[in-house]
């Protein structure tokens, strides 16, 4: 099943498809989150299983990618410093930003304004941790490792060391006593509101995904290897939602333990999450085929992935902007719905004209 010599070097189509499938879940559950939207049961179940991958997927194809990329270990550092930017601008322009231009277009219009609301939140927003940290922090680690020539064992076995230690070590609910301490902290183990994702939480999906990264150029036959994964985590994510329902009471108790599961995973909840991903990626594979053979499936899915990161940084300032041109007030589940589709095209219209831009400046 293993060659001594990289032979699987190409594109691995299966990890386009899983990322093309995170982006419009991500829109999805996003609408429902920035414009607060009714619960309704079918969102909390579509919650509570999407969040089963999420930001693991993310994390899991970055750490895979680093594997196949042609980055040096420098580029590597850079590409996290710059992240550690992005970020910062990130929340100025996608968070903050649309909060004001949408009651400044309410207040041309002489409707009634709720500034204290957006002068309110925009501390948070600008301090705001998300993706874009924890994949800088993740760069950093991965660039270190690198110069450190880490063994291939060595990635799996510090991916599951964090996931059995991390319960013990977030921030959540916890204090040193030392405000300057606390903040530094909680960038990295959470416990703050401006915290979205914890770092500590979700490096361990990336050492997973190096690691399955460097077997996955070694397989002769992906097939075979997907098919012997499948056995250990159908077992794990078994073991998972036996656990999560039994001592779960209904769906609304799923719910709240599955979006506090999603934040501060649990060792047997971050093993299913890498379990969900790992089956997915099996699951594309076998279909992969069929899909390829469904054109315009296979290029949206292609174009989803290829777009996440750009995706991603766009849809909370479509969604931050309609939240605040109707004065930050609650939304039914039907209008959340609606609006899922309404970003994805203003983000695709977005992101066109950027690229256009761009070319015409080259």
């Amino acid at each position: 099943m293993f060659s001594e010599k990289e032979i699987n070097t190409g594109r691995q189509i299966e990890f386009d498809y899983l990322k093309g499938l995170f982006t419009p879940m991500i829109l999805l559950i996003h609408s429902f989150q920035m414009m607060e939207g009714t619960l309704v049961p079918a969102y909390k179940t579509t919650y509570i299983l999407a969040t089963m991958t999420g930001s693991a997927i993310f994390l899991f194809v970055l750490g895979l990618g680093s594997t196949y990329s042609r980055r040096t270990t420098s580029q590597l550092v850079r590409d996290g410093l710059k992240l550690f930017l992005y970020q910062l601008i990130w929340n100025v322009l996608a968070l903050g930003l649309p909060m004001v231009i949408g009651q400044g277009v309410r207040g041309l219009f002489g409707l009634e304004t709720m500034w204290a609301v957006v002068w309110q939140r925009m501390p948070m927003m600008i301090e705001y941790i998300n993706i874009f940290f924890i994949a800088g922090v993740s760069y950093l680690l991965l660039a270190l490792l690198r110069q450190l020539k880490t063994p291939i064992w060595m990635y799996f076995a510090l991916a599951l060391l964090l996931m059995i230690v991390n319960p013990y070590l977030y921030m959540n609910g916890k204090t040193t006593g030392n405000a300057v301490a606390d903040y530094v902290l909680t960038m990295f183990a959470g416990g703050r509101p401006a915290v979205s994702l914890c770092f500590l939480a979700h490096i361990p999906y990336t050492l997973f995904g190096v690691g399955f990264g460097k077997v996955l150029r070694r397989t002769t036959n992906k097939a075979g290897l997907y098919g012997v994964l499948a056995v250990p985590a159908v077992i794990v994510v078994a073991a998972y939602a036996w656990h999560a329902f039994s001592v779960n009471d209904g769906l609304d108790a799923l719910y709240a333990y599955s979006g506090e599961g999603y934040v501060y995973p649990g060792t047997l909840r971050a093993l299913a999450n890498c379990s969900c991903v790992l089956l997915m990626s099996g699951l594309f594979y076998a279909l992969r085929n069929q899909i390829a053979a469904i054109k315009p499936l296979h290029a949206a899915m292609v174009h989803l992935s290829r777009k996440t990161t750009p995706y991603y940084a766009v849809h909370p300032f479509w969604y931050g902007l309609i939240v605040s041109l109707v004065c930050f007030a609650p939304r039914s589940a039907a209008f959340c719905l609606w609006m899922t589709p309404v970003a994805w095209a203003l983000c695709y219209i977005a992101i066109r004209l950027w690229e256009r831009f761009r070319a015409c400046n080259r």
